[in-house]
């Protein structure tokens, strides 16, 4: 007797599988990602050698349409069998020519990628340039203020006994205990073996100064579940003195603080870019450049600016300024502020956004 039970099922290919069919697998993928990088390698030359939107736009028509059809065949050849005496006939061959180039059309012409540069804003990652100086301090704060860049990011994490302090890691090192979370010790325990700066003196000092900063609250798996309120309470009225705004990947603390204080510009901060983000109600995004993709930037509302971190390449950032971002976190803030407006002869850049869809 026979079932189609799902569990029955597997259960049968768990008992049938072999090594064999494991390596035939893994060569199957592996063919496949090789066949999906050659396909958008030869569409990047191509509009490389003929720089134009019209070029991307035929470009990306094609990749749009044999990227998915392999991947298909792929399932297909690892899943299942070709239907037996599989032909196409000469009455099929032109209706499925035609649904071809329409597939192809519908492709070209998806809006999310036409390219859309715009002048990008210039975020200062931890508030150093290029490695001048010691990341998340005051001094490098005032060295790098006068360059006039529009924000500064910083770090900043609780202590056990709530105090914001100006650090990236969550972790410090204390003798015979080792690396210890910052949110379990108290401020004066940390003093005692590592110099701290305080974020109120860091805030004061931006303030004073007029460099905007965008802080970035750290969150583990110790936190505070009122850090947020918390944090609203002590900085608010000093944070709003100019456009100062706060990101971080915890939405409750984001939450907390734009309840406190709606006039703070509040932003999701993303390790991977794979949920419906859109549907939080942040002021701005701040995304992973390595998994932002075109379609992801489209479907977020054109009101709130997205930003990419951390990218320090000139490819990289041309290529992001290509998808329409509003502006950076980077280490190379002088680099980006070089950067000429890219154009035309910069299409080929989008057409490796593919490999981040595809692959």
């Amino acid at each position: 007797m026979t079932t189609d039970h799902p569990l029955t099922a597997f259960k049968a290919a768990l008992h049938e599988f072999t090594i064999r069919d494991l390596g035939f697998s893994i060569v199957q993928v592996v063919l496949a990602a090789a066949c999906v990088i050659g396909i958008v390698a030869i569409g990047a030359l191509i509009s490389y050698v003929w720089p134009s939107q019209l070029t991307l736009a035929i470009v990306a028509g094609v990749i749009n349409t044999l990227v998915p059809l392999l991947e298909i065949l792929v399932v297909i050849r690892l899943f299942g069998d070709f239907p037996n005496g599989l032909r196409i006939t000469k009455a099929q061959f032109g209706p499925l020519l035609g649904l071809l180039v329409l597939v192809m059309a519908v492709g070209a012409l998806t809006p999310q990628y036409r390219p859309t540069s715009r002048p990008q804003i210039i975020i200062v990652h931890r508030g150093v340039i290029n490695g001048d100086d010691q990341p998340n301090t005051i001094a490098a704060l005032k060295k790098n203020a006068n360059r006039h860049f529009a924000y500064v990011e910083m770090d900043i994490q609780e202590t056990a006994d709530h105090q914001f302090i100006c650090a990236h890691d969550d972790t410090v090192s204390i003798p015979g205990r080792g690396r210890v979370e910052i949110d379990r010790l108290s401020l004066k325990t940390i003093r005692r073996y590592h110099h701290v700066e305080l974020f109120k003196e860091y805030l004061y000092i931006a303030n004073r100064i007029k460099q905007p900063i965008i802080v970035e609250l750290k969150i583990t798996n110790h936190s505070d579940p009122l850090m947020g309120s918390r944090f609203a309470s002590q900085f608010g009225r000093d944070m709003v003195k100019q456009p100062n705004m706060v990101h971080s990947v915890g939405y409750k603390v984001l939450r907390q603080i734009k309840d406190r204080v709606p006039a703070i510009k509040v932003g999701l901060v993303t390790m991977l870019n794979f949920a419906d983000i859109a549907r939080y109600k942040v002021d701005f995004y701040t995304l992973q450049h390595i998994t932002l993709t075109p379609f992801l930037l489209r479907s977020i509302p054109q009101s709130r600016p997205v930003y990419a971190w951390t990218d320090n390449r000139v490819v990289t950032m041309k290529r992001l300024q290509l998808m329409g971002i509003d502006g950076q976190v980077t280490d190379q803030a002088t680099k980006l502020h070089l950067l000429r407006r890219a154009g035309p002869h910069d299409y080929f850049l989008l057409v490796f956004n593919f490999l981040i869809t595809y692959l």
